[in-house]
């Protein structure tokens, strides 16, 4: 293979990847949506106590799924480092029209309910599942592929290329996801890798062919036999909620296990979206921009901790430390799930509002070590002071005590997380 081939084949495939690393990113974020969503107290009404642990096992399911994607979502940034290749977080805006990407489904931040489950099982659907494609004409050039046929792709493009000339990353930007996820060793190693994957750092095409199968047969291109599949997990959940509903409708109960959050929450409009839901009540605006700032915080600690080649090891522990379990686990999921219950707009019986996941122009790498350490310092000071001001502005309203109180913890949180960071950094941050 001469350097024209090579270089056309790293291209395709730098390309293909960008283009599943943006549904990686983008279906781990609907997931969180959806569960977010979810009611988990009877107190809420809609759900009687039994109804509650069933709703209360789906949440969990979708947090699962979450971050099953996020594991998809490191494999597939490193197999971008392996081929030379610059991570790739961007993503458009929600929602997106069933043309942006070739599955032929919307992407779109929505509550649960049995149509987002369908929607759901059209992204993970597999491929034997499918209709018979066109073989020519117009409706061959649009017709539906699975995410599982997007790796395909990636698959032989990789089989296709020399694998001494394709693999010429730097291992040192590659990622142990099962150590960012779990740095402390806190859950056993056997249990901390979701549905199987195993990360692992991609140097040459064994590798990286082992990472495609596993996303593909482990996830959303998974067999339709295999039990857990995200395929059939859905099914799973879809099937239960029909019978509840329907169990309920016999009975006379209600069955209202989903909060009354906004499609597509928005803070501003998006240019890059098509439609969304503007949030207006202040105080429930003021906590979506602090979800979206810590938010964006996040793209930027990950872009740099999978371009990384100059850390030392402890370096690396300390945004692993800020970044997978305190600002993940205590601040992305508690706010997100204030903000399901804070009214959108001026009507407090009318619906709640939702986190935007709003991706803001700006977030790209920053490629020196000592201005990234004070960047990421200087917003968690200001996350930090914007949590505590929105506590403060919690309690002067009507706000329920019991999420005034859950503030009250992100902001302990958040300052906890701050003083971390900065006696770990201290004097890194101006190198």
């Amino acid at each position: 293979m001469n350097g024209s081939d090579i270089g056309a084949a790293r291209q395709f495939l730098d390309e293909a990847l960008c283009e599943v690393a943006e549904l990686e990113h983008s279906l781990c974020l609907q997931y969180l949506y959806a569960a977010f969503s979810l009611k988990v107290r009877p107190d809420e009404g809609g759900i009687d106590v039994v109804q509650t642990e069933l709703v209360r096992e789906w949440k969990g399911q979708f947090l699962l799924l979450a971050r099953e994607e996020m594991l998809h979502l490191g494999l597939v940034l490193n197999l971008q480092a392996a081929i030379g290749a610059p991570p790739y977080l961007r993503r458009p805006n929600f929602p997106q029209p069933e043309r942006y990407y070739p599955l032929g489904t919307v992407a779109a931040l929505e509550p649960f309910s049995l149509a987002a489950v369908d929607r759901f099982l059209a992204y993970e659907m597999p491929a034997a599942l499918l209709p018979p494609a066109p073989t020519a004409g117009d409706d061959a050039m649009t017709a539906r592929l699975t995410v599982g046929q997007l790796y395909d792709r990636i698959r032989a493009a990789i089989v296709a290329a020399d694998e001494r000339e394709l693999f010429i990353g730097s291992e040192l930007r590659q990622v142990d996801t099962v150590a960012v996820i779990d740095p402390e060793g806190v859950l056993d190693g056997e249990t901390t890798t979701g549905y199987g994957v195993e990360p692992f750092a991609v140097t040459c095409q064994a590798s990286a062919l082992h990472a495609v199968d596993l996303i593909v047969e482990q996830g959303e291109g998974a067999d339709e036999a295999g039990p857990d599949s995200h395929y059939n997990r859905l099914l799973r959940i879809r099937a239960e909620l029909l019978a509840e509903a329907e169990a309920a409708r016999r009975s006379g109960r209600p069955f209202e296990p989903t909060r009354p959050a906004l499609d597509n929450p928005l803070v501003v409009p998006a240019p890059d979206a098509e439609g969304g839901s503007l949030i207006t009540a202040p105080l429930a605006r003021e906590a979506a921009e602090l979800f979206d700032a810590g938010y964006a915080l996040t793209v930027l600690m990950l872009l740099r901790f999978y371009s990384r080649v100059d850390e030392s090891p402890s370096e690396r522990s300390v945004l692993q430390r800020v970044l997978f379990f305190p600002l993940m686990t205590m601040f992305t999921r508690p706010l997100g799930e204030i903000l399901t219950e804070l009214p959108a707009g001026s009507e407090r019986a009318g619906p709640t509002a939702g986190p935007p996941f709003q991706f803001q122009r700006g977030l790209s790498l920053i490629p020196e070590r000592g201005v990234a350490l004070r960047v990421f310092g200087e917003r968690l000071t200001d996350l930090a002071a914007r949590a505590q001001r929105l506590t403060g502005r919690m309690r002067d309203t009507s706000t329920p005590p019991r999420l005034t109180h859950r503030m009250e913890l992100i902001a302990k949180d958040l300052a906890r997380i701050r003083r971390s960071f900065h006696e770990a950094t201290k004097g890194a941050a101006h190198d």
